[in-house]
């Protein structure tokens, strides 16, 4: 970060330098040549009037955009509108045209020779002439790994290591949506998931939480472990018949599958106390265990 700060300053220095000797792309490539040329941060001036064109691009784009580009640029700069992502599309038009602020950095995807888009982040410097807009300079830095990572965690972070699915965190940040609305909860708790893991070792039963956790996902994206052998659905906005629906074709997998569990449900119209919800389900689901356990033939 230390480094990311002080290469700005060093640029925004530059790039001011520029804007006094802003006659011609040869004197603006000299104030640049020691810096701009040799960082891997992207810098430029681009002249908004009298003509659209760049007065400098540093060549840190080749690397990340591909080879050309810079020199594509210079020669037409309709390549970077073609190359900015559609949903930033009006954001480069705001950039170029003063129709923004240029107070926070801005964040945009742009398009690689082979056809990716990576994410940058840049700070943004407008160049004004006779009270009107003439060009914008910039400083930009490729921040795609930086992206990935950080939503790398945020992913980490909320879902369960072991079987991919939801986790508590990301159940309980759901409840906290959830008011007013239809809901409806499936309730699972696997019944062999001890014996397995005394009798087989607990790689046999992380196989089976496994398992459990990737046929849940076949039927519902709002799936949650939230106890070592406990899962749950959420939904909301779904009627009772299709909740019921979807219970009914949970424990069909199950039996289809050779998982023993004992699955419960409940439902409200408009949810006011998600605890009483939760506990009509867990009893539900516990009756169907009591049940399986005096009956062998019940389905669990």
């Amino acid at each position: 970060m230390e480094q990311f700060w002080s290469g700005l300053l060093v640029g925004l220095i530059l790039v001011l330098v520029a804007q006094k000797t802003f006659q011609s792309r040869k004197e603006v490539d000299g104030a640049f040549a020691h810096f701009g040329n040799h960082a891997k941060d992207v810098i430029y001036i681009f002249e908004v009037k009298p003509t659209f064109r760049f007065r400098y691009i540093s060549p840190s784009l080749d690397l990340y955009l591909g080879e050309g580009v810079v020199a594509k640029n210079y020669e037409n700069p309709d390549d970077c509108f073609r190359r900015i992502h559609p949903d930033d599309y009006q954001l480069l038009m705001n950039k170029v045209s003063g129709n923004m602020s240029y107070d926070e950095p801005i964040s945009q995807r742009w398009r690689t020779n082979d056809g990716r888009y990576l994410r940058f982040e840049e700070y943004t410097t407008p160049i004004y002439k006779n009270g009107e807009i003439v060009a914008v300079q910039g400083i930009i830095r490729n921040v795609e790994a930086a992206v990935m990572k950080r939503e790398e965690l945020e992913y980490e972070s909320r879902h369960d290591e072991l079987t991919r699915v939801l986790n508590r965190r990301a159940f309980n940040e759901a409840l906290d949506r959830l008011s007013q609305k239809a809901i409806g909860l499936i309730v699972i708790d696997l019944n062999d998931l001890k014996k397995i893991n005394d009798n087989q070792g607990h790689s046999a039963g992380d196989l089976l939480l496994q398992k459990v956790g990737f046929l849940l996902q076949e039927l519902s994206t709002d799936v949650y472990r939230i106890g070592g052998d406990e899962f749950v659905v959420l939904t909301d906005n779904m009627q009772q018949d299709e909740l019921l629906n979807l219970t009914a074709l949970v424990r069909n997998k199950f039996e289809v599958n050779h998982v023993s569990a004992a699955v419960g449900v409940a439902w409200e119209e408009r949810l006011i106390d998600f605890t009483n919800l939760y506990n009509q389900a867990d009893q539900n689901m516990y009756e169907q265990k009591r049940k399986c356990k005096t009956n062998r033939h019940t389905l669990c």
